[in-house]
């Protein structure tokens, strides 16, 4: 089955708060750790991958750190997986043979549009769950 490593995990939690702060200059990598419960020294390599992708960018100096390298509109989740990731597949192409053919193809096309959502699509499916939580209390 698909399984997306801590590697997206936390490279896509990363990307996500950079979003949230997107223009609002950048964020140091201690602050997401912190936040998310990420070993720093591991996000630190993730946003150097992230970073050779164009994906985001970084600063120096004292207020230096991380920010995305363009609009959240035009990065989208799956240019961030498969940067860290590799390919995302459910099956493997030579075992998608038989009566269950369709349904692995339906599969794959279903993640994939979940997948093909950008970063500010996420942002603001966040932004609407988290208002859910606020008014279920």
């Amino acid at each position: 089955m698909l399984t997306i490593s801590a590697k997206g995990v936390y490279g896509l939690t990363a990307v996500s708060e950079l979003g949230v702060n997107y223009n609002r200059g950048s964020i140091q990598i201690r602050n997401i750790a912190k936040a998310h419960n990420i070993p720093q020294h591991y996000l630190e390599q993730l946003l150097v991958i992230l970073k050779k992708a164009g994906l985001v960018e970084s600063f120096r100096g004292s207020q230096g750190g991380y920010a995305l390298a363009r609009n959240p509109g035009r990065i989208k989740i799956s240019d961030v997986l498969a940067c860290l990731e590799g390919e995302l597949s459910i099956i493997p192409e030579e075992k998608k043979n038989g009566v269950l053919k369709f349904f692995w193809n339906r599969l794959e096309r279903e993640i994939a549009e979940i997948i093909e959502l950008t970063l500010e699509d996420l942002l603001l499916e966040r932004q609407k769950y988290e208002k859910q939580l606020i008014y279920s209390i």
